[in-house]
């Protein structure tokens, strides 16, 4: 017990280690991720704007499986395009389920925006000021 912890002899470490994970899950759904995107699309032109787009849907399983679709703006004055939030769309009709969503509302969506939006003007503004 002479020596403290840290001194102590422990069995070196492998080099490589593998693991190895199966799981299959089988199920069928009726909603591409083409159509979930479009559906998610046609959702952020006609209730929010025209400056939103939707991303690539992201198949998440879970108890009800569904697609996660990325909400995206774009900034044309500042050359850019930032995610702001996400749809779930349902994997067998394409409805977006907005209560699961991680914007709930259009408002939200719009808010969102408006955030992405200042924090963009606030770090061109404080660009400006450097090259003073």
């Amino acid at each position: 017990m002479d020596k403290i912890l840290s001194e102590m002899d422990t069995p070196p470490a492998p080099a490589q280690a593998e693991v190895r994970y199966r799981m299959e899950v089988s199920f069928r759904f009726n909603v591409t991720p083409y159509i979930a995107r479009q559906n998610a699309n046609i959702y952020l032109l006609n209730r929010v704007g025209n400056m939103l787009s939707a991303g690539e849907p992201v198949l998440l399983l879970g108890e009800h499986p569904y697609w996660e679709v990325p909400v995206l703006c774009t900034f044309p004055e500042y050359n850019r395009r930032e995610k702001i939030g996400e749809l779930e769309v349902d994997v067998n009709n394409g409805a977006i389920l907005l209560e699961n969503s991680h914007s709930s509302s259009p408002q939200e969506i719009e808010r969102h925006a408006e955030t992405a939006y200042h924090s963009l003007e606030a770090v061109e503004d404080v660009g400006i000021e450097k090259k003073r």
